[in-house]
């Protein structure tokens, strides 16, 4: 328990502060200057304004019909949220830098049974990109978050309410330039998942450590076709489904127009699991991004995979998710955002002996499909420059083989906002 609950954050702060301790120093030479050159010379690469610095804070207040996500056991209540966030940008010739934080509650009116009635919501994301030298380019995108809802966009853990959970996916990319066409991308990510309910924690926590390296050649100036390779290891905390994965991979980076790219990865994948057995799939990732005009973005994913289950029994599952985001800003004060993802998981069937070496009866836990689906929309209006109403709906459907694990979900909130 130890293991998985503190090594993870206690990376995750390391990698941050090895960082920041790397690139800040030359991210205030380059926006700065130094005193040799009285503060306005140009040292590095060059001189540049300060950068971009904005705090947000929101009051919500909602109505959740069923807080519990269990069709067996409803729970509604109205609830109040009430959060912070920051974001901070910094751009060079060189270094890139990204950061948002942010931190909310959410209290339930009405109490929960097993649950605290105020739930802590802390999430961090940040991202840097350093030019080196000419060929070489090193990066570095870090996402953390404790919280106790779903994340149907991730992809990772349970697509119901389980009690608070950590969640860290953290990839480490050096790229190098080996001729003006040819180039490779060696990445390593970290992903690390950990549940405060011992029962969800006993077959949910894990590591998962994965390596990959990409061939890339610049075909055209707008197509890059990619050979890629993937080794990933995943080891529990609490049950014996430690396995290796080895993937083999192609696909292409293409730029239609300024406005519309596409990523496509696709191949096959093969896994070997320690307590015994293999299983291959075929496996495919891709991504569409459109700007339809100055005032509407479009972004589509999918991913067809083998992935970790969510259950305690099935020890398999093979995975298709999708999602859909759009951003549309009507008017100068009226913009909307609209997110749809939908999951469709098969889990395996397992025949097991609990009873060996005194009894040899098989226990068969039946295969089931399974079937999830998010949707949120949401409108704001800018009253002032700072200061806007927020309105928005989100429904959350699950539809199962396994009737005790259906349920559907509807949350309405509005609220304030002020951005400084």
């Amino acid at each position: 328990m130890m293991r998985t609950t503190y090594a993870p954050r206690t990376g995750l702060l390391f990698l941050v502060l090895l960082s920041l301790l790397t690139v800040l120093p030359e991210m205030r030479s380059e926006e700065g200057g130094s005193s040799a050159t009285g503060g306005g010379g140009e040292t590095g690469t060059g001189t540049f304004s300060g950068p971009p610095f904005l705090v947000s804070v929101s009051v919500r207040g909602g109505y959740d019909d069923n807080v519990s996500t269990s069709n067996v056991n409803r729970q509604e209540s109205w609830f109040t949220n009430t959060g912070i966030s920051a974001s901070y940008s910094f751009g060079s010739p060189r270094t890139r830098f990204d950061l948002q934080a942010g931190a909310s509650v959410t209290y339930y009116l009405k109490s929960i049974a097993g649950q605290d009635e105020s739930e802590p919501n802390l999430n961090i994301n940040f991202s840097i990109t350093h030019k080196a030298t000419a060929r070489l380019t090193l990066s570095a995108v870090v996402y953390a978050t404790y919280q106790q809802e779903p994340d149907f966009s991730v992809g990772i853990g349970l697509n119901r309410r389980s009690g608070n959970y950590f969640y860290s996916s953290d990839k480490f990319t050096a790229t190098y330039l080996w001729t003006p066409r040819f180039s490779t991308a060696t990445s390593y990510t970290l992903g690390a998942i950990h549940y405060d309910d011992s029962a969800i924690s006993s077959y949910a926590d894990r590591l998962e450590n994965t390596f990959g390296n990409e061939f890339r050649f610049l075909l055209w100036p707008t197509t890059t076709v990619v050979g890629e390779y993937r080794f990933q290891l995943v080891s529990y905390d609490d049950i014996n489904r430690d396995s290796t994965t080895n993937f083999v991979l192609a696909g292409f980076d293409h730029n239609f127009s300024p406005r519309l790219s596409a990523s496509f990865r696709g191949g096959a994948e093969f896994r070997s699991y320690d307590a015994g057995g293999d299983q291959s799939s075929p496996y495919f990732e891709g991504t569409l991004n459109y700007a339809v005009g100055k005032d509407t973005s479009l972004s589509w994913t999918n991913r067809y995979a083998i992935e970790e289950p969510d259950v305690p029994l099935n020890p398999s599952r093979t995975t298709f998710r999708a999602g859909l985001s759009l951003k549309h800003n009507f008017t100068a004060r009226i913009s909307g955002t609209f997110s749809a993802y939908y999951t469709h998981d098969d889990y395996e069937a397992v025949t097991t002996y609990p009873f060996a070496p005194f009894f040899f009866f098989p226990v068969v836990t039946p295969a089931f499909s399974e079937d999830s689906f998010d949707l949120a929309v949401s409108v704001r209006y800018a009253i002032t420059r700072y200061f806007a109403l927020e309105a928005g709906y989100n429904h959350s459907e699950v539809a199962s083989d396994d009737v005790f694990r259906e349920y559907s979900r509807n949350r309405i909130f509005a609220g304030l906002n002020l951005t400084f």
